[in-house]
């Protein structure tokens, strides 16, 4: 386990070096003082083209250009996990908004599960086909078949 301990320390270290002769570099930041969203583009436009042992040989244990590779990787999936996210919040709406309320309520005397928070919430929004607002009335107004 110390092993383990020490390359965990080694990279620790060696990373924040790298880090700092990066930022240093050029005059990039002056004192640390950029923004979090200015130093991702710096990161970012780092060349991650080239394999990283030729970049920093076999003496770094440095994950810093790992780490950029990795960032620029899921840069380009962004998109695609919007789309996934929207796509996810769609499918749980439309199960929460057709179940019975009858089950959401066995379901929250359990303890609850997502899908019944969520139609709760939907309830609470007056989202979804149990809830009507009928000509007259002032008040949603919570329809249960039985």
């Amino acid at each position: 386990m110390s092993v383990v301990a020490g390359i965990g320390q080694i990279r620790y270290r060696d990373t924040c070096a790298e880090i700092k002769r990066f930022f240093s570099k050029k005059k990039r930041v002056v004192d640390w003082k950029c923004s979090e969203s200015q130093a991702c583009e710096m990161l970012l436009r780092v060349n991650t083209d080239i394999i990283p042992a030729y970049v920093k040989g076999d003496r770094s244990k440095s994950v810093l250009f790992d780490a950029c590779r990795l960032a620029k990787q899921l840069k380009k999936l962004e998109d695609c996990w919007k789309l996934m996210s929207k796509v996810w919040v769609e499918l749980l709406s439309y199960a929460a908004g057709h179940c019975l309320a009858k089950t959401h309520a066995q379901q929250l005397s359990k303890g609850g599960e997502l899908v019944s928070f969520v139609w709760l919430l939907m309830a609470h929004l007056g989202l979804g086909d149990q809830f009507r607002i009928e000509a007259g009335h002032v008040r949603a107004k919570l329809i249960v078949q039985k």
